[in-house]
């Protein structure tokens, strides 16, 4: 029994750590800087000191906006144009994305784990949805290779169309 219970606790733990953030550690902030440094950055409050949870706010709106690459929108698109919609109406989208989305962004696609992003809030076309999930962005992992090409557009389809309802 202590042997199983061993295993699993250490299954759990590599889970947490693959799945845990790969950003470098922020620095700590230097307690000799003066106070006309700190007041560069301001709230929307108009205080005139940014905290930290306002930085970190603002990164989050920064990667949300960062665009994605031309070259992984045209796979994007040559990905889309290869698919018959035979192929894609074989292909439950929803269930892929319960499979492989839902430990991040959680079954309605609002959990956002390790910085996944609330899914029902982004607004992107379909060609980007399919190149961040072929190509990744961020912490995503790449999905080309673990899922075919037609169920990488049958998930960008049930996000665009169900998630954002």
């Amino acid at each position: 029994m202590k042997k199983i219970s061993f295993v699993i606790v250490l299954l759990l733990a590599g889970l947490v750590w693959s799945c845990g953030d790969d950003k470098p550690k922020e620095k700590k902030e230097d307690p000799f800087k003066t106070s006309a440094s700190k007041a560069k950055k301001t709230t929307d409050k108009g205080s005139s000191e940014a905290t930290l949870s306002d930085e970190k706010e603002a990164e989050k709106e920064a990667e949300q906006t960062t665009p994605i690459p031309p070259e992984q929108l045209k796979k994007a698109k040559e990905i889309i144009v290869a698919i018959s919609g035979a192929d894609l109406e074989a292909i439950d989208g929803k269930k892929k994305y319960k499979l492989f989305c839902t430990p991040c962004h959680g079954m309605d696609g609002k959990m956002a784990i390790n910085g996944a992003k609330d899914l029902t809030k982004v607004k992107t076309s379909l060609e980007e949805n399919v190149a961040q999930i072929y190509h990744g962005k961020g912490l995503m992992t790449p999905f080309r290779g673990v899922l075919k090409d037609a169920e990488i557009v049958a998930v960008a389809n049930y996000v665009r169309n169900d998630l954002r309802k």
